[in-house]
């Protein structure tokens, strides 16, 4: 990718007032601040969009940011308008012109806002907003209004479950609820554990390539071999198809669950969960230790690929909630080097926030900023596991000791007392016979 120059940006971008009808009608902000301080956009005596923006001869790329345009003052040659604010005539110039494309406003003469994105971080804003407005094409909506189908999936996808033993989802009634609790359903997981113990086919495979070679029967909760398609070779009757299984994804917090669909990722043909628990002829007592005896935990290559996917599609509280549940729950073994990869990331709100507050968008990352970041995550290892960041392997951060309280409590301890009660005295008398029972205690 070849970044522009100043010399390119300004003529694919401006910033003046050349297109002078649209321009006029459609793209001068405000006018806002000394002029109008009672603007929408206007807080803390400042606008919140940064106008009236510099006047600067040449159009300046910045490092990590948006560029300053070129926008001639009145010495300068400079063109104005005159606006009417508050039945007032006043004079403003290119300092409040939203920056705009010229072709783009002569096509549609409309409001259009254009912007040179020069970062690699503006992947990130297209993943998150090129849905924020739907557009439907006049074909689609032919297509629509005739009642064509919309879309085709292929191949066959199956959805395949994941849970510990006898973790399985009951329905029940009053009716069956002891014979549910004695007779738990079978699931495609407890399915694929006898179909190992049964087919020795089956236990060639990972419990995701079964739809490729098995039918899943719904009424009778069974796996099936299938009775069409391409046959392979050494195993007769035996067809495969495209079909793809997919398993369901386990939260890390929920580590055991967790571990045991790592396992079922890397091992053939288990039998039964203490089969998928053995390693080398020794039970082990927890998935975990399963998985570290298979070498599967023996570096955080699993925890580094699962922020990097996170890093490319989440926000960054997303991704501080993350690590935390990651270094409170999953104990890799170097987490001062995934905080050293991703803190940018991690903290990539604050700098945000930063720059808003002090009206200034070229503020870049600072170790206070970092040390911000690693005070909003041992905040969230406190409410997941009661552990200060120290506790589990990192750096602690800077600061002093009444901020360290639990913030829930600070919450709760926030709440009006008196209009606590005046709820509490509305709404107990229309409290129904059942739950008033809970009222009396």
């Amino acid at each position: 990718m070849k970044w522009m120059t100043s010399y390119q940006l300004k003529f694919l971008i401006q910033s003046l007032i050349p297109v002078y009808d649209i321009v006029t009608t459609q793209m001068v902000h405000g006018p806002c601040g000394a002029l109008n301080p009672l603007s929408p956009c206007m807080a803390d005596g400042k606008c919140t969009k940064r106008y009236p923006r510099p006047l600067v001869a040449e159009t300046v790329t910045g490092n990590d940011g948006y560029p300053v345009y070129r926008r001639r003052s009145k010495e300068d040659n400079g063109r104005t308008i005159k606006v009417k604010v508050q039945n007032q005539e006043i004079e403003i110039g290119n300092e409040f012109i939203v920056p705009y494309c010229p072709l783009l406003s002569r096509i549609f003469e409309t409001h259009a806002n254009v912007e040179s994105c020069h970062s690699a971080k503006s992947i990130k804003y297209l993943c998150n907003n090129f849905q924020m407005g739907r557009y439907v094409s006049t074909n689609e909506a032919l297509w629509r209004l005739l009642s064509f189908q919309i879309h085709e999936r292929y191949p066959t996808v199956v959805h395949l479950a994941v849970h510990l033993e006898n973790g399985q989802r009951v329905y029940f009634t009053e009716a069956n609820a002891a014979q549910r609790a004695e007779r738990p359903p079978s699931t495609t997981l407890t399915s694929f554990f006898a179909m190992c113990e049964a087919d020795p086919f089956a236990a060639t495979l990972m419990y995701v390539e079964m739809p490729k070679y098995y039918t899943w029967n719904q009424s009778t909760k069974k796996f099936q071999r299938r009775k069409q398609g391409t046959p392979v070779p050494d195993w007769p009757q035996v067809f495969s198809t495209d079909a793809l299984g997919r398993m369901y994804t386990v939260h890390p917090r929920n580590d055991e669950c967790f571990y045991l669909r790592l396992l079922l990722v890397n091992v053939r043909g288990p039998k039964s969960f203490a089969h998928l628990k053995t390693v080398n002829g020794h039970q082990c007592q927890t998935y975990r230790e399963a998985c570290q005896l298979l070498g599967l935990l023996e570096n955080d290559s699993h925890w580094d690929l699962t922020l990097a996917d996170s890093v490319v599609s989440s926000n960054a509280y997303q991704i501080r909630t993350l690590f935390a549940i990651i270094i409170t729950t999953c104990f890799p073994s170097q987490p001062i080097q995934l905080w050293n990869k991703y803190k940018d990331a991690i903290c990539e709100d604050i700098l945000h926030r930063l720059r808003i507050q002090t009206n200034n968008p070229d503020i870049q990352i600072t170790d206070e900023i970092y040390n911000e970041g690693l005070i909003l995550i041992e905040d969230q290892c406190l409410t997941i596991a009661n552990k200060l960041l120290i506790e589990v392997g990192m750096i602690a951060p800077n600061r002093s000791m009444h901020d360290s309280f639990n913030q829930e409590l600070n919450r709760e301890l926030q709440y009006n007392v008196d209009t606590l009660q005046e709820f509490v005295r509305n709404n107990v008398p229309l409290l129904n016979e059942q739950q008033n029972k809970y009222t009396k205690h």
